[in-house]
């Protein structure tokens, strides 16, 4: 992949909203015993040693997590800290045991650089959305009408006898009640709506990767010694669009 850009960030600042995650790997070296207090009042000690660990930062609307999982043990030992989404990690940064409820701070640098390709482009899959007209029959109205028809025949007959009440023979068939003769024939009374639908498309799309690369060197702080530490690296790739025609 070619390179047209890059950008060393100096000075540029750890920014996690929503459910976002930036996943670190690398190594922890334990130098000295290290107690994490957890939830519910437990702790989790990690003894000397360097074991490769995996780090994962996240952040809520309240606050930042940070969740590592040490391979100390089968299966590895997981670890939790948490503090306010307010605090910033940049490319330094100084977390006190205050502020993450620890008896240790967390120091350390991250440094970031953003990289992105050449201008691509192609024709992807999507969806878009289809108006669609449905139509139903209208039971309760077809009733009614052959309601109001029966209705009618039935006068008609009523009348014929009280004018004619001695007749034996039957109404004349040119006299005789016939459809449409009191209104329309009973018709197909639907009801219609239209209903959006999804379709499959494609579209024509042009894009570049943006690749940002990020390396931390943490280090677990008490008193001025240094307990422990973790350096990780991480890669994220995300795809930015300059371009996304309409689905059809």
């Amino acid at each position: 992949m070619k390179n047209i850009k890059s950008i060393s960030v100096a000075a540029m600042a750890l920014f996690l909203a929503g459910c976002d995650e930036i996943k670190f790997n690398g190594t922890m070296n334990v130098l000295e015993q290290i107690t994490f207090s957890q939830s519910q009042n437990q702790t989790v000690v990690v003894a000397p040693g360097q074991f490769a660990a995996k780090v994962t930062l996240s952040a809520n609307n309240s606050k930042k997590k940070i969740k590592m999982e040490i391979k100390n043990a089968d299966p590895a030992t997981e670890v939790k800290l948490e503090f306010s989404k307010d605090i910033a990690i940049g490319e330094t940064f100084n977390i006190t045991a205050a502020q993450m409820k620890q008896n240790f701070d967390l120091a350390g640098t991250m440094a970031t650089k953003v990289t992105r390709s050449e201008e691509r482009s192609t024709y992807e899959s999507c969806t878009y959305q289809y108006p669609q007209t449905v139509c139903r029959s209208n039971k309760a109205a077809d009733q009614k009408v052959s309601e109001d028809l029966v209705a009618k025949i039935s006068e008609f007959a009523a009348v014929e006898a009280v004018q004619a009440p001695e007749m034996v023979n039957p109404v004349p068939a040119e006299k005789a009640p016939y459809p449409g003769q009191f209104g329309p024939v009973p018709p197909h009374t639907p009801t219609c709506y239209t209903q959006w639908v999804s379709r499959p498309g494609t579209r024509y799309v042009r894009y570049f990767i943006e690749t940002t690369d990020r390396d931390i060197d943490a280090g677990f702080v008490q008193n001025g010694k240094t307990l422990g530490s973790f350096k990780g690296h991480s890669t994220q790739n995300e795809t930015v669009y300059t371009y996304q025609s309409d689905c059809h």
